[in-house]
């Protein structure tokens, strides 16, 4: 009798324990169903109203179609009755949670967009032993949230959108320069990149690596890194990549991180459909090989139009990375240059009768302008419903300066009045310092791109700035280091000119030295250099360039 109820307690137990665990696992298979179908409807969030949600498009499955694909996907196997699947468009919280109503998740209005939705996967499962323990069967229930992450990408200065004729003066030193002055570039040799884009998941695949987030991790060779890219090129019809080809072959065996030229949160769509243009990728893989940026060009200061100059240069361009991919607050850096000018000016003209000499110091530092991605606009591209995304740019320290300093000596009357020598005579002798030098425009502002119309098209720069970063003759401080000696003598005897005199006497020297060697220096140096170099950079006073990529919009993630 003991052993017969034993067993029968015994089997009662089991009875309960097999049904419970049946129970158990068609609970785990329902919310398996359920996280993996949330995220296939969380695809379908990408700044649509819940009724075009439901109503798809010619390009986007409804709701309902999109929701039978994935049942029928991923139902396969699972315990029970066939699963009784539902969706809900939703206003998610930050933290994960959504309105309710008696437990069932209350949807948002038809005309608005929601940014999550909540899948409820059911089952009823039954039961062995239900003739023993009186229960023959049970429903499941699971439940899981998506939300849509967006991501975008932006990138601050291009090489690429300021490519011209006279920026390439400048890329082709710096080039040269880093390669050490083996090969030789011209603005031919750029144009077949300069408006070609590179997918970094087609590099990632020519180079051998799984993804997007492995290149950006990797250490690869930096002519691989090229001949990638040439390869990827070539296979989206670009035919004229021969400068990628030829530059890979100057750089052996260095190695580079492309994480330095771009950056990019893990996991984010948008990095997966990033691209990077082919000449930014040029540049910055032969800065980043070169290993230290720190440059000296001689040629940049040959290609100065001045007549007798012997200047040498030397140019640092000290941030590398300009690319950013993620999502709201990720930042990039613009290019940081330092760049100085200096040697003696030959062949100076008289000024007003003074024999000249002169030196120049030119000197240019710019710190980074910093973008940060404030928001994110998903829309149709249409000029109604624009997409988009706002970049805010802080702006560092944007300087340059220029000095000559000028030792004069000899006859001022003699020049300025013709046969006066032999009745009077004003010489003069010193050396002046004059300075020319922009102010400090550091600012805040925002790029808020639309595209359609601000700009028309991805890849078009929204230009932040208040104008060209240049230098003029309106101000320039005069700082005399020796002298002026002023010495006057009417029929050889000497006299002593007025305070007032003297002062208009200076002022007619140094608006002479402003006008025939100041003032063409400056010209110079603007149009030479500074203009060239950050237009090639892509900075502009207090701000930069900003050029954004199509945002990411229907990245789906569990957050419940």
């Amino acid at each position: 009798m003991t052993a017969i109820l034993v067993s029968l307690v015994l089997l009662f137990i089991a009875a309960f324990a097999i049904d419970l665990g049946v129970q158990r696992t068609a609970r785990r298979d329902m919310q398996a169903v359920a996280d993996i179908v949330a995220l296939d409807m969380g695809r379908l969030i990408d700044g649509r109203t819940r009724a075009e949600i439901e109503a798809g498009s010619s390009t986007q499955p409804s709701a309902a179609e999109q929701l039978s694909w994935s049942v029928a996907n991923n139902d396969d196997n699972t315990v029970g009755d066939e699963p009784d699947v539902d969706a809900y468009w939703v206003e998610v919280a930050a933290d994960g949670s959504y309105p309710q109503a008696g437990g069932i998740p209350v949807q948002v209005g038809a005309g608005q967009a929601p940014n999550g939705v909540v899948v409820i996967a059911g089952a009823s499962v039954g039961f062995a032993f239900g003739g023993v323990t009186g229960i023959t069967s049970a429903d499941v229930q699971r439940s899981a949230v998506a939300v849509a992450e967006e991501s975008a990408c932006f990138s601050i200065g291009s090489y690429a959108a300021r490519l011209d004729t006279s920026s390439s003066a400048l890329l082709n030193p710096i080039l040269e320069g880093v390669l050490g002055g083996g090969i030789n570039l011209d603005v031919l040799s750029y144009n077949g990149i300069v408006d070609a884009d590179v997918s970094l998941l087609d590099l990632a695949i020519d180079l051998g690596l799984g993804s997007v987030d492995e290149l950006l991790a990797a250490n690869v060779n930096a002519g691989d890194l090229l001949i990638a890219a040439a390869n990827v090129l070539q296979a989206d019809g670009t035919s004229d990549v021969n400068v990628l080809n030829l530059v890979a072959a100057q750089l052996g065996g260095l190695t580079v991180s492309l994480g330095d030229l771009v950056s990019a949160e893990p996991g984010t769509g948008a990095a997966e459909t990033a691209t990077i243009n082919a000449l930014d990728l040029l540049a910055g893989t032969v800065l980043v090989a070169n290993g230290s940026s720190a440059l000296s060009i001689p040629e940049l200061a040959a290609n100065l139009p001045l007549t007798g100059t012997d200047l040498t240069t030397s140019l640092s361009i000290i941030e590398k990375a300009r690319q950013r991919c993620g999502k709201r607050g990720g930042t990039a850096d613009t290019a940081q240059v330092a760049l100085s000018v200096g040697g003696t000016l030959a062949s100076l003209p008289n000024v007003l009768g003074l024999t000249a000499a002169a030196t120049a110091d030119i000197g240019v530092n710019v710190a980074s302008a910093r973008g940060t991605l404030t928001d994110i606009i998903c829309g149709s591209e249409t000029a109604a419903d624009p997409s988009g995304e706002d970049v805010q740019v802080t702006s560092g320290v944007v300087g340059a300066s220029t000095s000559v300093t000028v030792d004069l000596s000899g006859n001022v009357l003699g020049a300025t009045v013709p046969g006066l020598d032999a009745l009077a005579s004003i010489s003069l002798s010193g050396r002046v310092t004059l300075t020319a030098a922009t102010g400090d425009p550091s600012t805040v502002r925002t790029a808020e791109i639309r595209v359609p119309n601000n700009p028309a098209d991805w890849g078009e720069a929204y230009p932040l700035g208040s104008g060209d970063l240049g230098l003029n003759t309106a101000q320039v401080d005069a700082d005399w280091q020796t002298g002026p000696t002023v010495t006057v003598k009417l029929l050889g005897i000497p006299i002593v000119l007025s305070a007032n005199q003297t002062a208009a006497l200076l002022t007619d020297v140094l608006s002479a030295l402003v006008s025939s060697v100041v003032d063409p220096l400056l010209t110079a140096v603007n149009d030479s250099l500074l203009r060239p170099l950050f237009d090639l950079l892509g900075l502009n006073v207090g701000g930069a360039d900003v050029f954004g990529q199509r945002p990411y919009c229907s990245h789906s993630s569990l957050v419940g």
